[in-house]
């Protein structure tokens, strides 16, 4: 029985399918289903797959066999509990059933009874697979839970769009790979075993729609890469992957602050070999190719967006393990976070949702571990964290403002003491001019002239590269939405004190809208940031 890999996030297939299926069409089905496994492979070289079915006789079963002949870890999504889903099975079809549910890596019923069994089944695999499998004749339809009506929840979204509140668009989703399925008791589909993509009618063309999935199947492998550099040994969990995450997104950052304080050096160096003189003009060329060279290797590994996306994927598993630990099991963080990014930032939410299904749905025992010490952390976390951060944000806009003050203070300085210093000499040098023998040049005039000019033009670029530089990490906005979280989670932290003395409210109701508002802020912050990318600094 192969196990869901608890080191990074697996790419999620779902299948939905026909059930009358005839034995000599299961090999060409078979051989089209491996196919699609095959190409998500190569196009996905770091990330484990992993197979969403329902068991359910026919197209679930076989695609369920592939999957496990592959070592791909199966989910079986059950639309009602085992003994009564049993019902629907012959015979023959039980054992094939049984054989298969005792190899699946999680066992997962999507609702409590057979009213709407079906229908629960088709939407949680409709909405948690990045790609939906669909073995479908492409010409008949039994209604609601069936193969058909499993397409029209992808293509539409219809189903869930009740459980969210105004949101104009529809939830991310990825395709349908349609592979054409004979029925036993159908007219025979032309193309018989070939396989089409639909794509979901939320976008006005299908080739931005067909990008932007394949932009996030890029994102989430290159992010397993990174992911796979630092060390699991535990289950998989939403804290132990925040965790890594974390890790990995601090490495990151490093990265793109080093080549962000090489860009400044750069930048400030160069001005000053234009200012003082006397240096040969190659070595501003050469200032600027290094600027230029370190930009380009930035740019090329793309540190700075991958930084700032694995933060928001931490900051989005921080919210969700808070949630799950005060009981609130079926609140996503995806319906809340970035609800108005579309193309790059949307894979985030299609990331956190997958690792809601792998490290949360069927784990109930897990669920049960969680405690409040759970969300008390977070709260207790968040608080120290924002206190540190807006102090340092202070700090940091403070020292630069100060250090800018003191050179332009000591260019000043220079500028004063040289003119003094010209004024006094200037009559004797005259009166040595009007001498027979004159004078070439005083020998400390240079000297002089520099004095004059240079401190404190290089002064006024000192200045004007922290002032590029405070702008591009918004020291000042950053310290006031820091501030304004500190005080928003002491704040919470009173209102749940006060609460468990016998005040109004509920627990769950005060993490939720606190949740909702470290998501908000996150999301602010990197919208910021990627309006603010990095760049070479010319002064």
């Amino acid at each position: 029985m192969a196990e869901i890999p608890p080191d990074r996030l697996s790419l999620v297939v779902g299948v939905t399918g026909h059930r009358d299926i005839a034995a000599d069409n299961e090999a060409p089905l078979r051989a089209a289903f491996r196919r699609i496994l095959e190409h998500l492979r190569q196009i996905c070289p770091h990330t484990p797959q992993l197979v969403l079915s329902g068991l359910a006789a026919g197209a679930d079963s076989l695609a369920a066999e592939e999957a496990m002949a592959r070592d791909i870890p199966v989910i079986a999504c059950l639309p009602m509990p085992k003994e009564e889903y049993e019902k629907d099975f012959s015979p023959e079809e039980l054992d094939r059933f049984h054989g298969l549910y005792k190899r699946c890596a999680r066992i997962i019923v999507t609702s409590p009874g057979r009213e709407h069994g079906y229908v629960a089944t088709g939407r949680f695999i409709a909405q948690y697979s990045h790609l939906l499998v669909a073995f479908w004749d492409r010409v008949t339809s039994r209604g609601a839970g069936g193969t058909k009506d499993v397409i029209d929840m992808r293509m539409t979204g219809e189903p869930w769009l009740s459980e969210i509140e105004n949101i104009p668009y529809l939830p991310d989703v990825g395709p349908v790979d349609v592979i054409v399925t004979p029925r036993i008791n159908g007219p025979y589909p032309e193309e018989p075993f070939s396989v089409r993509r639909l794509y979901p009618k939320r976008m006005a063309h299908e080739e931005t729609a067909a990008q932007n999935f394949n932009s996030t199947l890029a994102h989430i492998d290159i992010y397993n890469c990174d992911l796979s550099r630092v060390q699991a040994t535990e289950k998989p969990s939403l804290e132990t992957f925040m965790r890594r995450t974390d890790d990995v997104a601090n490495r990151l950052q490093k990265q793109t602050s080093r080549f962000q304080l090489a860009l400044f050096v750069i930048a400030f160096l160069a001005a000053a070999i234009q200012i003082i003189g006397h240096i040969p003009a190659i070595a501003k060329v050469v200032g600027l190719a290094a600027a230029f060279i370190a930009y380009w290797i930035a740019r090329r590994h793309n540190y700075e967006n991958r930084y700032q996306d694995y933060r928001a994927i931490a900051e989005g598993l921080r919210v969700q393990n808070a949630w799950q630990g005060a009981g609130l099991r079926h609140r996503l963080v995806d319906k809340a976070y970035l609800r108005m990014q579309e193309g790059e930032l949307q894979w985030i939410r299609m990331a956190l949702r997958s690792f809601y299904v792998v490290c949360c749905e069927g784990l109930e025992e897990h669920a049960a571990r969680l405690s409040r010490s759970t969300w008390e952390g977070w709260i207790e976390s968040q608080i120290k964290y924002y206190d540190k951060a807006r102090r340092r944000e202070r700090k940091l806009a403070r020292s630069l403002s100060s250090i800018s003050v003191s050179a332009i203070a000591v260019g000043v300085g220079c500028f004063i003491g040289a003119a003094i210093a010209l004024g006094k000499s200037f009559p004797c040098a005259l009166s040595l001019a009007l001498c027979s023998q004159g004078v070439r040049r005083m020998p400390d005039f240079d000297l002089f002239q520099n004095l004059l000019t240079v401190p404190l033009a290089m002064a006024a670029i000192l200045g004007a590269v922290f002032a590029h530089y405070s702008e591009k990490q918004n020291l000042i906005g950053n310290e006031r939405r820091y501030d304004r979280m500190f005080y928003v989670f002491v704040r919470a932290r009173s209102e749940l004190a006060a609460i468990e003395k016998g005040e109004a409210g509920t627990t769950q109701a005060v993490l939720y809208e606190l949740g909702r508002a470290a998501l908000i802020e996150h999301a602010d912050w990197l919208i910021m940031r990627r309006d603010r990318p990095m760049k070479v600094v010319v002064v």
